[in-house]
């Protein structure tokens, strides 16, 4: 059922796991980087870590997203994929953060 749009409804960026784990699989891939070089450029004691990220079984934290980026030769927001979401909010909110103005 649709939720009416209303003065308290908003969009809510979110961090697709799926979409984002297609993109760094599919940018270690492209590479010429092996998953095994990628954990001795991260100082990993295991690729597992690494295998997560592909699987979409976890995100890499803030600052391995920032040295994935760099090892891939890719700005973040082309690893990250963020979708808009509809939420609603208990008060008010500003306009420009409004569905439907």
């Amino acid at each position: 059922m649709n939720q009416p749009i209303n003065s308290r409804t908003f969009f809510n960026p979110i961090i697709s796991p799926e979409k984002t784990a297609q993109n760094i699989s599919a940018l270690i891939n492209s590479s010429n980087l092996t998953v095994c070089d990628l954990q001795n450029l991260f100082g990993f004691d295991s690729p597992q870590a690494i295998y997560n990220w592909k699987e979409g079984n976890s995100l890499p934290a803030l600052d391995n997203l920032v040295k994935l980026s760099h090892f891939l030769h890719t700005p973040i927001d082309k690893i990250i994929v963020v979708e808009m979401r509809q939420n609603n909010a208990k008060h008010d909110i500003p306009e420009e953060f409004r569905i439907g103005g």
